[in-house]
């Protein structure tokens, strides 16, 4: 947005430049007046979505769990259910096995998916195999080199790589070319010859569409989007809001197993009565 402010008020004084030459010398200081106003209102414009962006990205996140008093928006989860969220054969961080698992919708060309990788790292640290986080793609329409980002990450992933391919593709959004898949696959040691095999391949497109698919049933349209062991938990929150909904699950994981449940089976208890749409 603020792009098209800076380059709307370039053009208007292009225009008055014009205007100018065409009116003659008399009408110079007006107009010069008149472009002097545009530009200052151009400023205060841009100083207000500073501000505003600011506060957007400053804002404490909601505590999990606490009502809404609008209630869950039409087509969007109900952050208090449980939804049947399957993990089915995304890469994931974290034991296979445990207490806790997240499934997280992501798009890297997103600014937010960014913001929220650290906050992910911090979790793995944190909770080590305990918490599983598994990934999956929603590449948005606006986003036009999102679904080959997806791709070249599951191309990675082919050949073992698919977390050091999805670290640099979200520290390069800006830079997500063909060329540079393929360069970064070079550095990274895989095979670049399969890896542009698999690039091309349409059951990997079909897995990152299907995973969109999947997240757009259950309600995750936006990005990025968490269910932590089926709970929907919206956007780039901050490490605590994640914390709050892992413990209460920690918690519950631990009861299930007091009752005699298998931990390799813990997940699929969890979610098996969940909804499968909001």
């Amino acid at each position: 947005m603020k792009k098209n402010i800076t380059t709307g008020a370039v053009s208007i004084g292009i225009a008055l430049s014009l205007m100018v030459s065409c009116q003659g010398s008399g009408s110079f200081a007006k107009l010069q007046e008149t472009l002097a106003g545009i530009e200052q209102k151009q400023d205060t414009i841009l100083a207000k979505l500073d501000t505003l962006e600011q506060k957007v990205g400053q804002a404490p996140a909601a505590k999990p769990g606490a009502p809404d008093p609008k209630g869950p928006k039409p087509g969007a989860p109900d952050p208090k259910a449980t939804y049947k969220v399957e993990v089915g054969d995304a890469y994931f961080k974290g034991g296979a096995d445990a207490k806790v698992t997240i499934v997280e919708w992501s798009d890297f060309q997103c600014p937010f998916c960014s913001r929220v990788v650290p906050t992910i790292g911090e979790i793995n640290k944190a909770y080590g195999d305990e918490v599983r986080i598994a990934f999956k793609h929603n590449a948005l329409p606006m986003h036009n080199r999102a679904r080959p980002a997806a791709v070249a990450a599951e191309a990675a992933g082919k050949q073992g790589k698919f977390w050091e391919m999805h670290d640099k593709l979200f520290a390069n959004a800006k830079e997500l070319t063909d060329e540079n898949f393929v360069k970064w696959a070079g550095e990274m040691g895989l095979d670049v010859e399969q890896f542009k095999k698999d690039l091309a391949d349409p059951a990997i497109g079909k897995k990152v569409d299907d995973n969109q698919k999947q997240g757009t049933t259950l309600g995750a349209r936006g990005t990025p989007a968490f269910f932590v062991n089926g709970r929907y938990l919206s956007g780039a929150q901050p490490f605590d809001a994640f914390k709050a909904l892992i413990d209460e699950e920690m918690k519950k994981a631990d009861a299930l197993l007091a009752k005699g449940i298998a931990k390799d089976k813990l997940y699929a208890e969890v979610i098996k009565a969940g909804k499968t749409a909001p």
